[in-house]
């Protein structure tokens, strides 16, 4: 009899599932119109795909120089966010962060200054550089600032033979994690100072701006040309392709310069420079081949804001942006590309 029942019990479960199998296989297209009434579910989140940090991990700023004997640079053509700042006789110098990509090299890494300092605590970003100024060396240990610096933690950090020092330290972001791993450094997400969205893929707004020269100075003066294919901006330097180590020109979705209060000095003796961040500036939105203006701003601490010709945010089409901290007192032309 208990044999009998077990049977019978079998049989009943078998039938349940499959009658729930037929109603199932009957509705089936019901579950995409389910799906339909809430697209935005399909649609990846822009802020957590792009944005440094976003994953968990700490955000990571590393400085990568930029002499003539530091090129071509890797990681850079990987970077999701990039700064580029001047620093000794308008010098230029990168801080590149990372989202999805984990770049096998990253550098040379060079010195940090005050401003990288101030930008990577406005993102409360761990900034990765070998050595620093004077100036910089006190704020890091005033204010107990999150930085991995070779001098201090040498494991992430590698020398490449096969160029001069010291335009040869290299770095990874796997190296990096793991450092991280052995000596945690505690930091939350913060917001960038601009935002994105699928539907600033198309200004119609602002000036035609195909082409954009920054006149940084002699070796480092900068231009832009928007590619409408790509809708991205192939970057110059020095009269050539910006090219990172493995051949790919650095292309940003968009490029954001802030002109900005810049002047060499002494410290102590010795030359460093100094960019002026608190207080506010003009600002220039370059995105989808238009000009838009704009303002920047921020507080003595931060953090930096931008801020559109409505007072509104800054929106962006999601991808790769760099953002130039320009001297005010230099020279930036931009207009349509030249007909040929």
């Amino acid at each position: 009899m208990m044999r009998t029942q077990r049977i019978a019990a079998g049989a009943a479960l078998l039938a349940a599932v499959l009658a729930v199998a037929a109603f199932a296989w009957r509705d089936r297209n019901a579950y995409p119109r389910l799906a339909l009434r809430e697209p935005h579910l399909a649609l990846p989140d822009p802020n957590q795909a792009l944005h440094p940090g976003a994953d968990g991990r700490p955000m990571l700023l590393v400085v990568v120089e930029n002499t003539p004997q530091a090129r071509p640079q890797s990681g850079l053509a990987d970077a999701c966010l990039v700064y580029a700042l001047p620093t000794e006789a308008r010098i230029t110098r990168f801080l590149a962060a990372y989202c999805g990509s984990r770049p096998a090299a990253i550098g040379p890494v060079r010195s940090a200054r005050r401003f990288m300092l101030e930008l990577a605590a406005d993102l409360d970003a761990i900034l990765v550089h070998a050595g620093s100024s004077a100036e910089a060396l006190t704020l890091i240990q005033r204010e107990r600032l999150r930085v991995i610096n070779q001098f201090w933690r040498p494991e992430p950090f590698w020398r490449d033979p096969r160029r001069r020092m010291p335009h040869n330290l290299y770095t990874s972001y796997d190296r990096l994690l793991a450092d991280l791993e052995r000596a945690p450094m505690a930091t939350e997400h913060r917001p960038l100072p601009y935002a994105f969205s699928y539907e600033a893929a198309a200004p119609a707004a602002g000036a035609p701006a195909d082409v954009v020269s920054l006149d940084y100075g002699p070796l480092y003066g900068v231009r832009y040309h928007y590619d409408p294919g790509q809708e991205r901006y192939l970057r110059e330097q020095d009269g050539r392709p910006h090219l990172d180590a493995d051949g790919r020109q650095i292309a940003p979705r968009s490029v954001l310069v802030a002109f900005v209060r810049w002047t060499d000095l002494l410290v102590d003796g010795a030359p460093s420079s100094r960019i002026d961040l608190i207080g506010g500036g003009r600002l220039v939105v370059l995105t989808g081949g238009r000009l838009r203006e704009g303002t920047w701003t921020r507080p003595p601490r931060g953090p930096l804001a931008f801020a559109d010709e409505t007072g509104g945010p800054v929106v962006l089409p999601p991808g790769p942006v760099w953002i130039e901290l320009f001297p005010a007192d230099r020279t930036v032309a931009a207009g349509p590309a030249p007909v040929r």
